[in-house]
């Protein structure tokens, strides 16, 4: 089994950047961990790459109900919330391994 997730390292201001491919959209999402030099929106990590927990949700394209993606990652897999626009809302499913 590899990875789920993959690890872009820290960035500019000081955040870890975390990725997952989404199977729904055919994207990867990021998750921004951690504490930076400014104040962005970010999110626990449990530490796992095989079964990743994130907290909170994450929701991709908000304002863009043609291309919103909202979920919740916890233990490797990824639950789909009903306004995710691709035809995996309201679906739980494994994370892809990271290639």
């Amino acid at each position: 089994m590899g990875a789920k997730i993959h690890d872009m390292g820290e960035d500019e201001v000081g955040y870890r950047n975390l990725v997952f491919h989404c199977p729904g959209c055919g994207y990867g999402h990021p998750f921004r961990i951690g504490h930076g030099a400014v104040d962005l929106p970010t999110w626990t990590w449990n530490g796992s790459f095989d079964k990743p927990t994130f907290t909170p949700s994450l929701l991709c394209n908000k304002d863009h109900p043609a291309s919103r993606c909202h979920s919740f990652v916890t233990d490797g897999r990824i639950a789909f919330l009903s306004d995710c626009w691709h035809s995996l809302a309201g679906q739980t499913v494994e994370i892809p391994d990271w290639d």
